[in-house]
């Protein structure tokens, strides 16, 4: 199974050489960018590139992107979040422009994985913002290259069920929409047994991190109450290959003691990785 790690963890740092020479370091020769700037500009070519030359420096391969969540990172918390899942017409082709924009920087980088919400506010999904979503995925498949499959991730919203997710994938070919079970959303909802089992004909990505079954923590496997012993026995009998994407948050700053760099956050993760797949 291919270990890929999400820069969700280092979302308020650039990524210059002190991040990106942890994924080596750390034995992680797969990337997930989170595309939102400045953290990864992918809007901006010359920033952009310069990004994917250091990565390629690495042997880091960028595997997969997380659309667009909201314009820039330093202001997202007042910053009207992206939806592709919009009743409000001009905000959603904004929204399917800021994914298109990282779909198809991917494209001209090899190629991988884009990562998609169903989309915000979590109200009234059918029939008007299930429309709006497959609208805009349907105008997403155009615009974005085939070497390009997007992944319509599972969230703990009404709109992000894992039944509404395979109903979503299930209407597109397999070789261009499939579904993105993230472990720890799962956890706060049915659970991650019955996730893997419903999400196994489609599955093509996995986010991983740990909670406690009521708050998305991202926390490093084996701190919350996820059992990763039968979460790997589940991948394996359904014959997930992965990208397994850790996506951790940033414990650094005095949230959590245990932690003081981003060494020792990804040093225990590592170890638990070992431990639960066995390897």
């Amino acid at each position: 199974m291919d270990f890929s790690l999400s820069t969700h963890l280092f979302v308020f740092r650039e990524l210059d050489e002190s991040i990106v020479s942890l994924f080596p370091q750390f034995g992680f020769s797969f990337a997930e960018l989170w595309a939102m700037p400045p953290h990864f500009p992918y809007g901006d070519p010359g920033a952009s590139e310069k990004i994917a030359s250091l990565l390629a420096r690495h042997e880091v391969r960028v595997a997969s992107l997380h659309a667009p969540l909201y314009p820039d990172v330093r202001s997202y918390k007042k910053d009207r979040w992206y939806s592709l899942s919009s009743e409000d017409e001009q905000h959603r082709r904004l929204s399917v422009g800021a994914t298109a924009a990282a779909g198809t920087w991917l494209a001209r980088n090899g190629g991988g994985t884009l990562v998609l919400h169903a989309g915000f506010p979590t109200e009234n999904w059918y029939p008007k913002r299930w429309g709006a979503f497959l609208g805009s995925l349907n105008e997403l498949l155009v615009e974005v290259p085939g070497n390009v499959r997007f992944a319509v991730e599972n969230t703990p919203l009404p709109s992000g069920r894992v039944e509404i997710i395979m109903d979503i994938a299930d209407r597109y070919p397999a070789d261009r929409v499939g579904a993105c079970l993230d472990l720890g959303h799962a956890n706060i909802e049915d659970g991650v047994r019955k996730a893997i089992r419903e999400s196994a004909p489609r599955l093509i990505h996995v986010h991983a991190s740990d909670n406690h079954g009521e708050r998305d923590d991202h926390l490093v496997p084996g701190r919350g109450s996820i059992a990763w012993d039968e979460v790997f026995a589940g991948l394996r009998e359904i014959g997930f290959t992965g990208p397994f994407t850790v996506e951790l948050r940033d414990y650094t700053r005095g949230d959590d003691p245990r932690y003081g760099s981003f060494e020792e956050i990804l040093s225990e993760c590592c170890g638990a990785l070992k431990q639960f797949a066995g390897e």
